[in-house]
C-alpha cells in the first residue's frame, strides 16, 4: 500500500527545489527562480491549487516545447500609459512578471498604465504578481483567459475559462488583495483531487455528457459564481484578456491538460495606478488601516472567529506556513519525488 503520510516541507527548500529542477530543465535560473517563487508563495498562502501541484505538468509542456524554455519576449509601449506584451510562448510566470514590470513602469511615468498579454501560458497565482506591484505603491489589477470550463448560466456545457481576477491595495501590513476566480471554484481543486485520488462534491460542476459527477477526471465545466453575474464578468474578462489580446477565446483556447503539444496562446490584463498622484501614499494606507480595523472589529456571525478583509487569511495562513513549513499530501509528495528523482534534486 502507498505511503499515506503527508509530509511537512520548509518554504525556502520547496522553492530551492522547484528552482533547481526548472534550471535543470534548461529554464534560465533568474526564470526559474521567478517559477519557483510564484508556485510556493501560493502554498504559502494555503492556495495549493496553484502551487507545486503545478510543476510535473510544466516540465511536460517544456520538454514538448509546448512551452518554450527561452522565448523572445517582447514590449511594445502603444500610448503614454499603454503597452502589449508578446510573450513568445515562454512560462506565463516569466511572462507576467515582465509585463508587471512594465505596467508600474508605465503609471510611474504617467499615473496609470494598461498592458495586455499576448501568447502567453499559465502563470499560477493571479496573487502573486499583484503582491508584487502593491508593494511598489500601485493599485493593480490583473486578469486571465483560460480554457473552456465554466457553465454558462443557463447551459450544460462549457464555455468561458474559470478567467479569474485580482485587485490589490497598498498597505503596511497584510496587503489588502481580492484574487478570485469565476467559478464556484477554481479547477485546481479539481487538479488537486485528482493527483490524490479524491472524490469530489457532486455540486461542483457536470462531466462532459452535462450530469453531476463527483469524479475529478470527469469534470468538464464548473457552475458560475452568482449565477448570471459570474457568467457575465467571465465573458467580460475574456473580452480583455483574449479579444484585445488578438488571442484565442473560450472554447478555441488550448487545453492545460488537454492539447499538450500546442502553445497556450493566453492572454492576460494588466493595470496599475499610482496611489501617490491622487495622495500622499502613507495618507491611503492610513485610512485603508483605519478601515480594515473597523472591518476587524465587527461582531463575526455564528460560526466565524473573525470579520476579514480579501487576503488577510491568506496572509495568516502564509505567516504560519513560513514558521511551521508547507504540508505537502501523499500524492503529490510521491510525484515531486519522482521528478526530483528524474532531474537530480532531492525533496
Amino acid at each position: 500500500m502507498a505511503d499515506q503520510t503527508t509530509r511537512t516541507i520548509s518554504w525556502e527548500h520547496l522553492q530551492d527545489f522547484v528552482q533547481r529542477v526548472l534550471s535543470k530543465a534548461g529554464v534560465p535560473n533568474d526564470d526559474a527562480r521567478i517559477v519557483a517563487e510564484c508556485l510556493v508563495w501560493a502554498n504559502l498562502s494555503g492556495i495549493d491549487t496553484h502551487g507545486v501541484v503545478r510543476l510535473a505538468h510544466y516540465l511536460r509542456r517544456l520538454a514538448n516545447g509546448s512551452i518554450k524554455k527561452e522565448p523572445n519576449i517582447t514590449f511594445e509601449q502603444v500610448a503614454p500609459g499603454m503597452g502589449i506584451v508578446d510573450g513568445g510562448d515562454g512560462l506565463g510566470h516569466v511572462i507576467t512578471d515582465y509585463a508587471c514590470r512594465q505596467a508600474v513602469q508605465l503609471a510611474r511615468e504617467t499615473g496609470s498604465a494598461s498592458v495586455i498579454v499576448r501568447n502567453s501560458s499559465h502563470f499560477g497565482m493571479t496573487g502573486y504578481y499583484i503582491k508584487r506591484m502593491v508593494e511598489q505603491g500601485m493599485i493593480a489589477m490583473m486578469m486571465t483567459a483560460t480554457d473552456a470550463f465554466l457553465i454558462p448560466f443557463g447551459g450544460r456545457k462549457a464555455f468561458f475559462g474559470t478567467n479569474p481576477l485580482a485587485v490589490g491595495f497598498p498597505t503596511d501590513g497584510i496587503p489588502l488583495i481580492l484574487d478570485m476566480a469565476t467559478t464556484s471554484i477554481p479547477y485546481g481543486k479539481v487538479a488537486l483531487a485528482k493527483t490524490e485520488g479524491k472524490l469530489i462534491p457532486s455540486d461542483w460542476g457536470f462531466d462532459a455528457g452535462g450530469n453531476p459527477t463527483t469524479d475529478p477526471g470527469a469534470i468538464a465545466g464548473l457552475h458560475p459564481i452568482a449565477g448570471a453575474k459570474g457568467s457575465g464578468l467571465a465573458m467580460v474578462i475574456d473580452i480583455f484578456c483574449s479579444l484585445l489580446a488578438g488571442m484565442p477565446w473560450g472554447p478555441h483556447i488550448n487545453k492545460m491538460y488537454g492539447e499538450m503539444d500546442q502553445p497556450r496562446k493566453l492572454g492576460h490584463f494588466v493595470a496599475a495606478w499610482d496611489v501617490s498622484r491622487w495622495m500622499p501614499e502613507e495618507q491611503f494606507k492610513a485610512s485603508l488601516a483605519a478601515m480594515v480595523s473597523e472591518l476587524n472589529s465587527m461582531p463575526p456571525a455564528e460560526g466565524f472567529n473573525k470579520v476579514y478583509y480579501p487576503g488577510q487569511v491568506e496572509g495568516e495562513k502564509r505567516e504560519k506556513r513560513m514558521r511551521e513549513g508547507v504540508p505537502i499530501d501523499p500524492g503529490l509528495y510521491r510525484e515531486l519525488s519522482e521528478v526530483g528523482r528524474e532531474w537530480g534534486v532531492t525533496l
